[in-house]
């Protein structure tokens, strides 16, 4: 439970790679660098996509990451850029994940 974590701990890269993979909701836990972690968002967003939710600004607007997360959770697409939530490809895939995805 990467929320009872030292500081240290959630900036640490094991430790926070080991805490998304199993749950990509810990996202919210990490250290505010790690959360512009690419690789780190993206083992998040496998597993849950709503962690975009956590991402950095510039991860949701990073079309790989938004990607997988509305692939994952549809309703995903709310916590993405403006620009990517206006991204036709994006949205498709966000729908065919989850149709309330329209909503955003």
């Amino acid at each position: 439970a990467l929320q009872y974590a030292t500081p240290e701990m959630r900036a640490d890269l094991e430790v926070v790679t080991c805490a998304v993979t199993n749950s990509g909701g810990a996202l919210v836990w990490a250290a505010e660098e790690l959360k512009n972690d690419r690789e780190i968002v993206l083992l998040a967003v496998k597993n849950n996509g709503g962690a975009l939710e956590y991402a950095s600004e510039e991860l949701r607007n990073d079309r790989e990451v938004v990607f997988t997360a509305v692939s994952q959770r549809g309703i995903a697409l709310r916590y993405a850029s403006d620009a990517l939530r206006d991204d036709g490809d994006m949205v498709k895939a966000a729908v065919l994940s989850s149709r309330q995805a329209l909503k955003y």
